[in-house]
């Protein structure tokens, strides 16, 4: 079937006529961005991918970023932009202390985030995510962290983001994606690129194995 050309004005001004959908260009923090997550293993990061196009297609996000599967994560708590590698070292001894089994959680609800981030939530809250999450939380808030950590980031997976659209999407109930979380993470995000700093591996024992 032939298509339309679409037109449309480019981040130069320029006009352009396209025959294809858009390559969107994401804009990155303006420093390196520090924060503990979950990431997701495959094949779960791929199915989470493939719903992020469908929902991209479905409302029109066509200048939208997509999470790549790779970088599919729960997001857990957020430590800021531009932090020294002090907070880094800090942040690694923290997320070491963290005792916690694999515990399984459960995302059913499509809502829209500040930044402009279509993500994934949980209806009941995933009781283990939320177990976990708390306790991570205080060990964070009883550190030299404190000042840094978001103080009201509710854990989500992000599919994509758009500033300009996505914040008018309502909240809905989508179709459960369920999984095991079996390690955490603290990941330095800059330029569309993840480093791990620390990564620590749930072990069954109600502690966690540190691989730095």
């Amino acid at each position: 079937m032939r298509r339309e050309p679409r037109y449309g004005i480019d981040n130069k001004g320029q006009a352009f006529f396209s025959f294809g959908d858009p390559i969107p260009e994401q804009r990155w923090a303006n420093g390196p961005h520090l924060f503990y997550g979950a990431m997701v293993e495959k094949p779960t990061n791929d199915l989470l991918a493939h719903k992020g196009e469908i929902y991209r297609r479905e409302y029109g996000l066509l200048r939208a970023w997509l999470t790549p599967a790779e970088q599919m994560h729960i997001t857990l708590i957020g430590l800021g932009d531009g932090k020294s590698d002090d907070a880094i070292d800090t942040a690694c001894r923290m997320g070491g202390l963290m005792q916690a089994k694999p515990f399984d959680v459960c995302f059913d609800r499509l809502s829209a985030f500040g930044g402009g981030a279509l993500v994934l939530r949980s209806s009941d809250h995933s009781p283990a995510l939320q177990h976990f999450w708390r306790k991570l939380s205080a060990i964070v808030h009883d550190s030299p962290l404190q000042d840094f950590a978001t103080n009201r980031l509710e854990p989500h997976v992000t599919l994509l983001r758009d500033r300009g659209r996505v914040p008018g999407i309502q909240e809905r109930p989508v179709e459960p994606v369920r999984w095991t979380v079996r390690s955490f993470a603290l990941i330095h995000s800059h330029g569309g690129k993840y480093e791990f700093p620390g990564t620590w591996q749930l072990n069954g024992q109600d502690d966690a194995h540190a691989v730095m």
